[in-house]
């Protein structure tokens, strides 16, 4: 059941990668469609594992990484649709397809009676999204790192000529009295 957003996440991986090394506009608009069909894909996988189960399916190991795995593309999806920059998914798909084989080839396992409860769903689903927001940080902290070594190098090479700059990522909704230039 875990093989179809598996199957679309590796096509969107392959698609971003393409478009990272090469900037064709179309293959930027097909490696999004790829990734929030997948995304919708995961959504049915895990609505229908909630029906099967009664209640969202996390209190085993490979039930937490597909949720997570699912949060993350979401977390990933928003930041891109925000900024309008594809550039950190060459480093956010190949997570999402890695940590998305786990679950699509091992069989998901039985809930213990002391995991169920709405309160334990509630729970684990926001610490799940709390770490998939922290992994998305952290891979797009690495490659402001590599691109950082190519600015102080002074050679501007692979990563300037395709990452964003911090100031496009960082998109203003509003000016109010606590916000600062």
């Amino acid at each position: 059941m875990n093989l179809a957003p598996l199957a679309l996440y590796a096509a969107a991986m392959v698609a971003y990668a393409w478009h990272f090394a090469r900037r064709h506009a179309a293959v930027g608009r097909a490696e999004t469609t790829m990734l929030v069909a997948g995304a919708l894909a995961h959504t049915f996988v895990i609505g229908m594992l909630t029906m099967e189960v009664g209640q969202v399916p996390m209190a085993g190991a490979t039930s937490a990484i597909s949720t997570f795995v699912w949060l993350l593309a979401l977390a990933y999806l928003y930041t891109e649709m925000t900024t309008d920059e594809r550039a950190m998914g060459v480093f956010i798909l190949p997570l999402l397809v890695l940590l998305q084989a786990i679950p699509a080839f091992r069989p998901i396992e039985d809930r213990a009676a002391v995991l169920q409860g709405p309160w334990f769903g509630l729970h684990v689903s926001s610490l799940l999204f709390a770490y998939a927001s922290f992994a998305l940080a952290c891979v797009i902290g690495i490659t402001y790192v590599l691109l950082f070594k190519e600015i102080k190098a002074k050679h501007l090479g692979f990563f300037y000529a395709r990452l964003p700059s911090l100031r496009r990522l960082r998109r203003r909704r509003s000016t109010g009295p606590g916000d600062v230039d």
